[in-house]
């Protein structure tokens, strides 16, 4: 397959394959009429955090609001196919978004425990934590990420470009940055060994309508905008958010805890408070065996034209304070694939619909 870079034709092989770590993306997962009523709802629910004990009893509404129902009811098809996890006590941690904006890379965490550490870091001991909460809690990091992270996508404009991009098996910025070596402990010592080169793995996916991204909810992730912000020397102007058929980007982010630990704190947990109003459809999400699982697409370089960019830096923005950052600086420098270079990356990062994951460099 022949793509037209800016300055050189480059060749590449795509090679479509299942996913080999611990993500996974299927289309098709809720229809038309049950995304215009989330959105219509979560348009006016607000950015607040909330949580819910499940798995519900979806013949009783009990107060649940259409969010909440129609969660459980996607992570109910999910673990229909999993015995290991059916029908376990779980807590979803969830909010709302509706805009296409920037996010630096983070990663999930229990924020109000997150916060507690930073005011008065003598008062939390990392082996006490590290025993409380035995499934979630990372020594290495210093935090309490949770199972799982999920984006449901909803509604998407006709221009955005807003790719969920994740980092598979690195937790924050100094993350990227380490040495294998060092990285390979730190996974080792967490449980998690597929992370096996020095490369730092990026897999990109676009946001499209009826989409599930489901990853490790120790996983760094960011939404970059512009599509390409991580190649700029800097941005011009301000974003646009309306309209939103054109500019909108509405989704619903939420988080899976284990059951037998205390859910995040400070996150309002079961309020009920149900959504009068609301049009709730027939079915709150399509059967598992509908679903669409996307696969990944990997970009193979086979020719290296004579232009080839010479700068390759990609500059990767972080979240948070330098505790949460893992890394004094605001940003981790990197280097693009060296495969296909930034092209690639850009041609990734500005897809509609293809999952793919290339392979960035230290410096």
């Amino acid at each position: 397959m022949m793509l037209l870079a800016s300055s050189a034709i480059v060749a590449y092989v795509l090679l479509l394959a299942p996913l080999t770590i611990a993500l996974s993306v299927w289309d098709g997962v809720i229809g038309s009429d049950q995304r215009m009523a989330l959105h219509r709802y979560a348009s006016k629910a607000g950015l607040e955090h909330k949580s819910f004990s499940r798995p519900l009893d979806q013949s009783n509404n009990n107060g649940n609001n259409i969010i909440e129902r129609t969660l459980d009811a996607i992570l109910t098809e999910i673990e229909s196919k999993d015995n290991n996890i059916h029908g376990k006590q779980q807590y979803v941690e969830y909010w709302t978004r509706q805009e296409w904006r920037h996010i630096e890379a983070h990663s999930d965490v229990d924020e109000a425990l997150a916060k507690m550490h930073d005011q008065n870091p003598s008062l939390l001991v990392d082996d006490e934590l590290e025993s409380k909460f035995s499934a979630t809690y990372s020594n290495t990091h210093g935090f309490r990420f949770p199972s799982n992270g999920h984006v449901l996508y909803l509604q998407v404009g006709s221009e955005v470009k807003g790719p969920t991009c994740v980092f598979p098996s690195r937790s924050s910025g100094g993350d990227l940055l380490q040495s294998n070596e060092h990285h390979e402990k730190a996974c080792a010592t967490e449980g998690d060994n597929h992370q096996d080169s020095g490369d730092i793995k990026l897999v990109t996916v676009p946001a499209v309508s009826g989409r599930l991204l489901r990853f490790d909810g120790q996983d760094l992730h960011a939404v970059p905008r512009p599509h390409d912000l991580w190649m700029l020397p800097f941005v011009k102007g301000g974003a646009e958010y309306k309209p939103e058929e054109v500019w909108g980007r509405s989704v619903i982010l939420f988080n899976v805890w284990p059951g037998e630990e205390d859910p995040p704190l400070n996150v309002s947990l079961d309020s009920n408070e149900g959504g009068e109003g609301e049009a709730h459809t027939n079915e709150l999400c399509n059967a598992f065996s509908e679903w669409n699982e996307v696969n990944v697409v990997q970009n193979t370089q086979i020719e290296v034209p004579d232009t080839q960019e010479s700068n390759q830096s990609v500059k990767v923005w972080l979240l948070g304070n330098e505790r949460r950052r893992g890394y004094p600086m605001r940003t981790a420098n990197l280097l693009s694939p060296a495969h296909g270079g930034r092209e690639s990356l850009r041609k990734a990062l500005s897809e509609k619909s293809l999952v793919t994951e290339l392979l960035l460099r230290q410096q």
